[in-house]
Protein backbone atom coordinates (compact mmCIF):
# COMPACT_ATOMS: atom_id res chain seq x y z
CA UNK A 1 0.00 0.00 0.00
CA UNK A 2 1.47 3.67 -1.29
CA UNK A 3 2.08 5.43 1.85
CA UNK A 4 1.01 9.11 2.06
CA UNK A 5 3.40 12.27 1.14
CA UNK A 6 4.90 13.41 4.37
CA UNK A 7 4.57 16.87 4.25
CA UNK A 8 5.67 20.31 6.81
CA UNK A 9 3.33 22.17 8.49
CA UNK A 10 3.63 24.64 6.18
CA UNK A 11 3.32 22.78 2.82
CA UNK A 12 0.25 21.42 3.83
CA UNK A 13 -1.49 24.43 4.82
CA UNK A 14 -0.30 26.38 1.91
CA UNK A 15 -2.03 23.29 -0.34
CA UNK A 16 -4.93 23.57 1.39
CA UNK A 17 -5.22 27.52 1.33
CA UNK A 18 -4.73 27.12 -2.23
CA UNK A 19 -7.34 24.06 -2.63
CA UNK A 20 -10.41 25.46 -0.73
CA UNK A 21 -9.35 29.08 -2.10
CA UNK A 22 -10.11 27.65 -5.87
CA UNK A 23 -13.44 25.49 -4.65
CA UNK A 24 -15.32 27.21 -2.11
CA UNK A 25 -17.31 30.92 -2.59
CA UNK A 26 -16.39 33.91 -1.20
CA UNK A 27 -15.61 34.75 2.45
CA UNK A 28 -15.42 31.03 3.52
CA UNK A 29 -12.18 29.68 2.19
CA UNK A 30 -10.26 32.14 5.01
CA UNK A 31 -12.53 30.19 8.01
CA UNK A 32 -11.86 27.48 6.60
CA UNK A 33 -7.99 28.26 6.84
CA UNK A 34 -8.21 29.68 10.25
CA UNK A 35 -9.49 26.66 11.31
CA UNK A 36 -6.98 24.52 9.84
CA UNK A 37 -4.25 26.13 10.70
CA UNK A 38 -4.91 25.41 14.38
CA UNK A 39 -5.19 21.84 13.64
CA UNK A 40 -1.84 21.60 12.03
CA UNK A 41 -0.02 24.29 14.15
CA UNK A 42 -1.31 21.70 17.30
CA UNK A 43 2.06 21.54 19.39
CA UNK A 44 0.95 17.97 20.08
CA UNK A 45 0.29 17.19 16.56
CA UNK A 46 3.03 15.00 14.80
CA UNK A 47 3.87 16.81 11.65
CA UNK A 48 5.38 13.46 10.15
CA UNK A 49 1.60 12.24 10.22
CA UNK A 50 -0.31 15.42 8.84
CA UNK A 51 -1.71 13.89 6.01
CA UNK A 52 -1.85 10.16 7.40
CA UNK A 53 -4.75 12.12 10.29
CA UNK A 54 -5.98 14.98 8.25
CA UNK A 55 -6.04 13.27 4.81
CA UNK A 56 -3.89 14.98 1.57
CA UNK A 57 -4.40 18.65 1.68
CA UNK A 58 -7.13 18.54 -1.99
CA UNK A 59 -9.07 15.72 0.37
CA UNK A 60 -9.31 18.20 2.70
CA UNK A 61 -10.68 20.88 0.93
CA UNK A 62 -13.28 18.65 -1.19
CA UNK A 63 -14.94 17.52 2.07
CA UNK A 64 -15.77 21.62 2.84
CA UNK A 65 -16.54 21.81 -1.04
CA UNK A 66 -20.36 22.72 -1.79
CA UNK A 67 -20.51 20.33 -5.36
CA UNK A 68 -23.02 22.48 -6.94
CA UNK A 69 -21.98 25.25 -6.56
CA UNK A 70 -18.30 24.57 -7.05
CA UNK A 71 -19.55 22.45 -10.81
CA UNK A 72 -21.67 25.88 -12.00
CA UNK A 73 -17.96 27.81 -11.14
CA UNK A 74 -16.28 25.15 -13.11
CA UNK A 75 -18.92 25.50 -16.20
CA UNK A 76 -18.42 29.35 -16.09
CA UNK A 77 -14.29 28.72 -16.28
CA UNK A 78 -14.45 26.61 -18.58
CA UNK A 79 -16.65 28.88 -20.85
CA UNK A 80 -14.19 31.68 -20.36
CA UNK A 81 -10.94 29.12 -20.59
CA UNK A 82 -11.93 28.15 -23.96
CA UNK A 83 -12.93 32.12 -25.21
CA UNK A 84 -8.89 32.80 -24.40
CA UNK A 85 -7.48 30.00 -26.00
CA UNK A 86 -9.80 30.50 -29.43
CA UNK A 87 -8.26 34.07 -29.07
CA UNK A 88 -4.93 32.54 -28.83
CA UNK A 89 -4.98 30.16 -31.52
CA UNK A 90 -6.78 32.86 -33.78
CA UNK A 91 -4.60 35.99 -32.88
CA UNK A 92 -1.13 33.30 -33.46
CA UNK A 93 -2.17 31.51 -36.57
CA UNK A 94 -5.60 33.74 -37.94
CA UNK A 95 -7.60 30.66 -38.36
CA UNK A 96 -10.62 28.97 -37.67
CA UNK A 97 -12.57 25.74 -38.55
CA UNK A 98 -15.80 27.82 -38.13
CA UNK A 99 -17.67 29.20 -40.80
CA UNK A 100 -20.72 30.74 -40.46
CA UNK A 101 -22.87 32.14 -43.35
CA UNK A 102 -24.38 35.28 -41.40
CA UNK A 103 -20.92 36.90 -40.52
CA UNK A 104 -17.35 37.43 -41.65
CA UNK A 105 -14.83 35.60 -39.31
CA UNK A 106 -12.98 38.77 -38.48
CA UNK A 107 -16.33 39.59 -36.02
CA UNK A 108 -15.53 35.99 -34.50
CA UNK A 109 -12.95 37.54 -31.89
CA UNK A 110 -15.41 40.54 -30.81
CA UNK A 111 -18.10 37.46 -30.27
CA UNK A 112 -15.62 35.73 -27.76
CA UNK A 113 -14.99 39.26 -26.28
CA UNK A 114 -18.80 40.15 -25.62
CA UNK A 115 -19.55 36.55 -24.44
CA UNK A 116 -16.31 36.63 -21.69
CA UNK A 117 -17.26 40.21 -20.59
CA UNK A 118 -20.59 39.68 -19.62
CA UNK A 119 -20.14 36.30 -17.97
CA UNK A 120 -17.20 37.20 -16.30
CA UNK A 121 -18.29 40.51 -14.56
CA UNK A 122 -21.79 38.90 -14.18
CA UNK A 123 -20.13 36.20 -12.11
CA UNK A 124 -17.26 38.06 -10.35
CA UNK A 125 -19.97 40.95 -9.37
CA UNK A 126 -22.46 38.46 -7.79
CA UNK A 127 -19.74 35.62 -6.34
CA UNK A 128 -16.39 37.36 -6.07
CA UNK A 129 -15.30 39.43 -3.26
CA UNK A 130 -13.11 42.73 -2.72
CA UNK A 131 -10.25 41.87 -0.25
CA UNK A 132 -8.57 45.28 1.53
CA UNK A 133 -6.16 47.58 -0.97
CA UNK A 134 -6.11 47.14 -4.77
CA UNK A 135 -3.78 43.93 -5.39
CA UNK A 136 0.02 44.07 -5.52
CA UNK A 137 1.15 44.05 -9.13
CA UNK A 138 -2.34 44.31 -10.72
CA UNK A 139 -1.25 47.62 -11.56
CA UNK A 140 1.77 47.54 -12.92
CA UNK A 141 -0.36 44.16 -14.81
CA UNK A 142 -2.75 46.28 -16.66
CA UNK A 143 -0.37 48.90 -17.28
CA UNK A 144 2.12 46.31 -19.44
CA UNK A 145 -0.92 44.74 -21.41
CA UNK A 146 -2.48 48.09 -22.21
CA UNK A 147 0.40 50.10 -23.09
CA UNK A 148 1.26 47.02 -25.49
CA UNK A 149 -2.13 47.11 -27.11
CA UNK A 150 -1.42 50.66 -27.63
CA UNK A 151 1.95 50.34 -29.37
CA UNK A 152 -0.01 47.83 -31.60
CA UNK A 153 -3.00 49.75 -32.84
CA UNK A 154 -0.38 52.71 -33.38
CA UNK A 155 1.44 50.49 -35.74
CA UNK A 156 -1.41 49.52 -37.43
CA UNK A 157 -2.67 52.90 -37.76
CA UNK A 158 0.67 54.08 -38.71
CA UNK A 159 0.85 51.04 -41.54
CA UNK A 160 -2.92 51.08 -42.60
CA UNK A 161 -2.71 55.43 -43.40
CA UNK A 162 -3.49 57.40 -46.27
CA UNK A 163 0.18 58.09 -46.90
CA UNK A 164 1.65 54.14 -46.22
CA UNK A 165 -1.46 52.71 -47.97
CA UNK A 166 0.02 54.51 -50.96
CA UNK A 167 3.39 53.48 -50.60
CA UNK A 168 2.36 49.60 -50.48
CA UNK A 169 1.39 49.50 -54.13
CA UNK A 170 5.44 50.83 -54.23
CA UNK A 171 6.33 47.81 -52.44
CA UNK A 172 8.97 49.63 -51.05
CA UNK A 173 11.68 47.80 -48.67
CA UNK A 174 10.76 50.09 -45.28
CA UNK A 175 7.04 49.83 -45.82
CA UNK A 176 7.43 46.21 -46.22
CA UNK A 177 9.81 45.97 -43.26
CA UNK A 178 7.36 48.22 -40.72
CA UNK A 179 3.93 46.30 -42.25
CA UNK A 180 5.90 42.71 -41.58
CA UNK A 181 7.07 44.05 -37.95
CA UNK A 182 3.71 45.33 -36.93
CA UNK A 183 1.90 42.25 -37.94
CA UNK A 184 4.95 40.22 -36.10
CA UNK A 185 3.73 42.70 -33.16
CA UNK A 186 0.41 41.32 -33.52
CA UNK A 187 0.08 37.90 -33.41
CA UNK A 188 2.79 37.93 -30.09
CA UNK A 189 1.07 40.31 -28.27
CA UNK A 190 -2.32 39.28 -28.94
CA UNK A 191 -1.13 35.95 -27.94
CA UNK A 192 0.56 37.06 -24.65
CA UNK A 193 -2.57 39.42 -23.88
CA UNK A 194 -4.64 36.44 -24.16
CA UNK A 195 -2.24 34.32 -21.92
CA UNK A 196 -1.68 36.70 -19.55
CA UNK A 197 -5.52 37.16 -18.89
CA UNK A 198 -5.45 33.50 -17.83
CA UNK A 199 -3.85 34.50 -14.71
CA UNK A 200 -5.80 37.45 -14.32
CA UNK A 201 -9.00 34.90 -13.91
CA UNK A 202 -7.60 32.36 -11.59
CA UNK A 203 -6.44 35.53 -9.38
CA UNK A 204 -9.71 36.95 -9.05
CA UNK A 205 -11.39 33.73 -7.87
CA UNK A 206 -8.43 32.68 -5.73
CA UNK A 207 -7.78 36.67 -3.93
CA UNK A 208 -9.16 39.51 -5.10
CA UNK A 209 -12.35 39.50 -8.14
CA UNK A 210 -10.53 43.22 -8.73
CA UNK A 211 -8.14 40.98 -11.01
CA UNK A 212 -10.40 40.57 -13.19
CA UNK A 213 -9.60 43.83 -14.52
CA UNK A 214 -6.98 41.74 -15.98
CA UNK A 215 -8.84 39.55 -17.76
CA UNK A 216 -10.94 41.85 -19.27
CA UNK A 217 -8.44 44.21 -20.69
CA UNK A 218 -6.41 41.18 -21.95
CA UNK A 219 -9.44 39.87 -23.38
CA UNK A 220 -10.02 43.59 -25.27
CA UNK A 221 -6.43 43.78 -26.31
CA UNK A 222 -6.78 40.14 -27.95
CA UNK A 223 -10.39 40.29 -29.67
CA UNK A 224 -9.38 44.10 -31.05
CA UNK A 225 -6.21 42.40 -32.68
CA UNK A 226 -7.72 39.54 -33.84
CA UNK A 227 -10.67 41.33 -35.67
CA UNK A 228 -7.53 43.33 -37.60
CA UNK A 229 -5.49 39.55 -38.16
CA UNK A 230 -8.41 38.11 -39.27
CA UNK A 231 -9.46 41.54 -41.76
CA UNK A 232 -6.02 41.73 -43.32
CA UNK A 233 -6.36 37.64 -43.85
CA UNK A 234 -9.34 38.33 -45.91
CA UNK A 235 -9.50 41.60 -48.07
CA UNK A 236 -7.79 42.49 -51.27
CA UNK A 237 -5.77 45.15 -51.59
CA UNK A 238 -6.47 45.73 -54.97
CA UNK A 239 -9.91 47.14 -54.38
CA UNK A 240 -9.33 49.39 -51.32
CA UNK A 241 -8.69 53.02 -52.20
CA UNK A 242 -6.35 55.29 -50.00
CA UNK A 243 -7.66 55.39 -46.62
CA UNK A 244 -10.60 53.44 -46.78
CA UNK A 245 -8.76 50.17 -44.75
CA UNK A 246 -7.71 52.82 -41.80
CA UNK A 247 -11.17 54.21 -41.92
CA UNK A 248 -13.14 51.11 -41.62
CA UNK A 249 -10.69 49.51 -39.09
CA UNK A 250 -11.01 52.31 -36.36
CA UNK A 251 -14.57 53.23 -36.65
CA UNK A 252 -14.63 49.33 -35.42
CA UNK A 253 -11.85 49.29 -33.48
CA UNK A 254 -12.31 52.27 -31.27
CA UNK A 255 -15.94 51.20 -29.90
CA UNK A 256 -14.70 48.03 -29.04
CA UNK A 257 -11.67 49.52 -27.11
CA UNK A 258 -13.93 51.87 -25.23
CA UNK A 259 -16.30 48.91 -24.56
CA UNK A 260 -13.00 47.24 -23.05
CA UNK A 261 -12.07 49.66 -21.05
CA UNK A 262 -15.36 50.47 -19.29
CA UNK A 263 -15.41 47.06 -18.37
CA UNK A 264 -12.07 46.99 -17.23
CA UNK A 265 -13.08 49.85 -14.82
CA UNK A 266 -16.31 47.87 -13.65
CA UNK A 267 -13.91 44.88 -12.97
CA UNK A 268 -12.05 47.29 -10.62
CA UNK A 269 -14.76 48.67 -8.92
Amino acid sequence: MKQPKSLTREQYLKQFSRAVRWRLPPREPEDAIADYRELVFQPERDESKLVEELGEPVQAAHLLTDVKSYRRWLKVFAVLAFGLFLLAKWDYMAWSNVRLSFAEQWWYPVWTMAVGLALSLYWFRRHGQKNGPLPKGLVLAIAVVLIAGCVVMYGIWDVTGAVMYEQVSEHTLRLRQQTRLVITAMMYVGTLSAVAALPGLVLAKCYDRRWLALYVLGVTVAAMIGFVTFYFKSIDLDYLTANMLQSYLFARLIPIGIVGLIGTGVALC
